[in-house]
């Protein structure tokens, strides 16, 4: 919530998203999608990953704020989408545009990004009584980047930021 910790990488809070995430997952879910605290209108983050989603080909993640981790992977997947030449957008997501987007044909993936997982992702996404689900594509934004990213880390692929350091 603004004015909260949400913006830190800080245990407390990872652990209330236990009893949520473990609430969801006893209804069937694997994950969660957190929204804003004051109007639960706009999307902020997936269980304790940064969320992205692909709309026709830009690639949007909600802009960061005093309730959203600025994190490493984050910023990793942005630099190098934009180092591929994808757009990429930073602003507030409302749950509606997701779903308008999705009836419209025009939301191609969505995906959480994290230290633990890299990439990961979203196949479907429900809210109350509506269910949208993700069919995955062959041009994925979440494969190549993940993949990319993950070739650097593991010396597949030329580091051209600059990240991999020898200890």
């Amino acid at each position: 919530v603004d004015g909260g910790t949400g913006f830190a990488k800080a245990a407390g809070n990872y652990a209330a998203a236990f009893a949520p995430t473990k609430k969801a997952q006893n209804a069937g879910f694997t994950q969660v999608i957190w929204t804003d605290a004051h109007e639960h209108q706009y999307i902020e983050e997936s269980g304790t990953m940064n969320i992205m989603f692909r709309i026709n080909d830009t690639l949007i993640t909600p802009a960061l704020s005093d309730s959203i981790l600025s994190g490493i992977t984050r910023d990793s997947i942005l630099k190098l989408a934009r180092n591929k030449g994808i757009t990429v957008e930073e602003r507030k997501v409302s749950v509606k545009e997701i779903f308008e987007a999705h009836s419209k044909g025009e939301l191609k993936e969505a995906f959480g990004v994290g230290t633990a997982v890299t990439v990961n992702p979203i196949n479907s996404i429900t809210k109350g009584e509506h269910r949208i689900d993700i069919a995955s594509v062959s041009d994925s934004y979440a494969t190549l980047l993940k993949d990319s990213l993950q070739g650097m880390q593991y010396g597949r692929i030329a580091d051209g930021f600059g990240w991999i350091k020898r200890a």
